[in-house]
């Protein structure tokens, strides 16, 4: 099977889904389309203009076209043609005999993508054997010799006398001989006058095979530990015993002359550089990104990590760096979706970045500022990944491969020039994005002043990410595309379409986290005090929708970019969403939401135990006023009892004297309250006296 015939099937397969408005837009295309009748996509389209939208009635035509050919009623050789709106088709009736394909052989035999090269066979005028050599850079002297010795050579070796040659020339015969000779050997370039050309290496082969040996030691010798090396020694003197002559070491020039030869092969350098992988060799003259006939045919997805580290809305930097993740078309390099993440990524980012792959972005853009429109979006066919454990998870192929029916492929191992395209797109996100922020950490490794620096939340950081693709790289110019990206993408689109997600909006609510209850893992969740739901440390309230589901256990989907909102499902049907009243008002991330909740715990703890040591010293307070209060009780009751007892222990004589010294007692008269003189006047300054220490005895 040939690369264009695989491409038109999977072209097919990308647009077989069924959706709920095929079998009324089906009947209304086989009205107008009879079988048998050739006619384009376009024409089939144009004639139910205003019926049902357009991109229904495409889906319906193209789903029409992969049925009949999986039936064997399409007319059409997918092995030379490309199918597209404008390609001309013929559906053949149900019920006449299918067509078979041909045969598949016998034995599998490798076929090349690239046409094949008809070799060109030397012309009669110039019969010289190997490269042309440019006379160009000779000067003229040496020019019009060279001339004349390659037409003698020439006539010589068309079969001339090599006498006569020699003679009208005015060459010698011996040299004209040697010319001859030299030139069968190495080409046009022998019939250079004084021309130096490459010649064989006298290095004994036992000596070169030594040198690659010792080349590819882990210890990475230098040109003159190699050359002194004691197998260097040993070989020489075993070459001279079993030759018989003495053998000398190859001198430093023919050991540096020798290791130069090997650096130029790819696979000795990445042996002796301990590379994983060897680099791949270009396999093809052709361009890749340039034979894909339809866009969103081939995407490729990659994650890369960013030296970026924000701060949450309240200022508290988060120290985990900034993750991006990005699916790009291959043929046009238009990026389809791109997300960020506080932290490495997991299987919801990945579905997170499928889900804005497969919606259109108009709110977006709007909601980041953008100038220009994002138009690219669409269910990729093929999906090219490395092997991320987000790629190749179980949860990733029931979604992608089950539901979306789109095809997943997984790049080599250590082959990053596979995905060319997405790695080309990761460069120009450092070089032109990353490090030209405030809050980068490159040149300061430090994540929590890099973050308190920049002073970015990771919604402003969005929305300088987003306007950065928009405006900046799907506008910018394409070098080998020879066009710019949004511009590629629109007549991509409009040449040959792009599929597009066509079922329920609330399928991909799926696509996010799904929350798993800690206390009971296996069980889902319920309300709280009838009408609230408790959900990492905070409240969600729905009126009216949780009051209903109290009692009931229901699942939790969640986006990790905006926990403020949870949606709720019951026995797998959507019923409506839950919303966190301490998060409305702006958009905050799941790890914005744990720095805060983090934060917040420390403050908490650090207040409480401030009050601890407030409410201590009230109660030491309390406890020694109620002891001050004992003992005046006590006290005063003491002196009660006393006071009793004194008519029964002294006699008349004596309680009558105290009772005249307890009347002559004088009364201190309280002082008068002090008010300050309305005009004070001049203030008089005392006099100090000095007073005179005593002299010691």
């Amino acid at each position: 099977m040939t690369r264009a015939h695989h491409y038109n099937l999977v072209f097919l397969h990308a647009r077989r889904k069924t959706f709920p408005a095929f079998a009324e837009i089906v009947l209304a295309v086989q009205e107008i389309w009879p079988w048998g009748e050739v006619a384009s996509v376009e024409e089939i389209e144009s004639r139910l203009t205003g019926r049902w939208p357009a991109n229904l009635v495409e889906a319906a035509i193209w789903k029409l076209v992969g049925d009949s050919l999986a039936a064997g009623h399409l007319l059409v050789d997918l092995e030379q043609h490309t199918l597209d709106r404008k390609l001309l088709l013929a559906l053949l009736p149900p019920d006449t005999p299918p067509l078979e394909p041909p045969p598949l052989p016998d034995t599998l035999e490798p076929v090349p993508d690239a046409k094949p090269r008809v070799p060109v066979s030397p012309s009669s005028s110039t019969p010289v054997p190997g490269p042309t050599f440019d006379a160009s850079t000779l000067d003229e002297k040496q020019r019009e010799r060279f001339h004349r010795n390659l037409q003698a050579v020439e006539q010589v070796l068309a079969g001339a006398s090599q006498t006569k040659i020699a003679k009208e020339s005015g060459i010698d015969r011996t040299t004209l001989s040697r010319l001859v000779k030299r030139t069968r050997e190495l080409g046009q370039i022998a019939c250079v006058p004084h021309g130096r050309y490459r010649r064989a290496p006298q290095l004994h082969p036992a000596f070169q095979e030594c040198i690659r040996r010792l080349y590819l030691l882990p210890t990475r010798l230098t040109m003159t530990a190699t050359q002194e090396h004691t197998e260097m020694h040993q070989l020489a003197t075993r070459l001279s015993a079993s030759m018989g002559t003495t053998v000398k070491l190859p001198s430093y020039k023919q050991v540096r002359t020798e290791v130069n030869r090997l650096k130029m092969e790819p696979e000795l350098v990445a042996m002796r550089e301990q590379a994983k992988s060897v680099p791949r060799a270009r396999e093809s003259p052709l361009s890749f990104a340039l034979s894909i006939p339809a866009p969103a045919l081939l995407t490729q997805v990659d994650e890369h990590s960013l030296e970026l580290y924000v701060v949450t809305p309240d200022g508290i930097a988060v120290t985990e760096r900034v993750h991006a993740a990005v699916l790009v078309c291959v043929k046009t390099a238009a990026i389809l979706g791109a997300v960020l993440s506080l932290g490495s990524l997991k299987e919801e980012d990945y579905m997170r970045l499928v889900r804005q792959t497969l919606e259109p972005k108009d709110r977006l853009v709007g909601l980041t500022g953008c100038e220009h429109s994002w138009p690219c979006y669409g269910k990729p066919a093929i999906i090219f990944h490395d092997r991320g454990k987000i790629f190749t998870s179980e949860r990733a192929r029931q979604v992608l491969v089950d539901r979306l029916g789109i095809i997943t492929e997984q790049a080599p191992p250590y082959a990053p020039s596979t995905k060319g395209t997405v790695e080309n797109l990761f460069r120009w996100m450092t070089q032109r994005f990353e490090r030209r922020q405030p809050n980068t950490s490159h040149g300061i490794n430090d994540a929590k002043r890099a973050a308190e620096a920049g002073g970015m939340t990771l919604e402003e950081l969005e929305r300088c990410f987003y306007q950065a693709i928009v405006d900046d790289y799907q506008q910018e110019w394409d070098e080998l595309r020879r066009l710019r990206r949004a511009v590629l993408w629109e007549q991509a689109v409009a040449q040959s379409g792009v599929p597009q997600y066509l079922g329920s909006p609330d399928d991909l609510k799926l696509l996010l986290l799904k929350a798993v209850n800690r206390k009971t893992p296996n069980h889902g969740y319920r309300t709280s005090s009838g009408n609230r739901l408790s959900f990492q440390g905070r409240w969600y309230v729905c009126p009216g929708l949780l009051s209903r589901l109290a009692g009931r256990e229901f699942e939790v989907y969640y986006d990790r970019r905006d926990v403020g909102v949870l949606y709720l499902f019951v026995g797998g049907e959507y019923v409506g969403e839950a919303y966190c009243p301490q998060l409305m008002g702006g958009r905050v991330s799941e790890w914005e939401a744990r720095a805060m909740r983090k934060r917040d715990e420390a403050e908490a703890k650090a207040s409480n135990a401030q009050g601890g040591a407030v409410r201590a010293r009230i109660q030491n307070e309390a406890g020694q006023a109620r002891k001050r209060r004992s003992a005046e009780i006590r006290a005063s009751e003491q002196s009660r009892q006393w006071d009793r007892q004194r008519e029964d222990i002294h006699p008349t004589e004596v309680l009558e004297q105290l009772a005249s010294i307890e009347a002559r007692k004088a009364k201190v008269a309280p002082l008068p309250r002090a008010i300050p003189d309305a005009d004070p006047g001049p203030i008089r300054a005392l006099p100090v006296h000095i007073i005179r220490e005593e002299p010691l005895p």
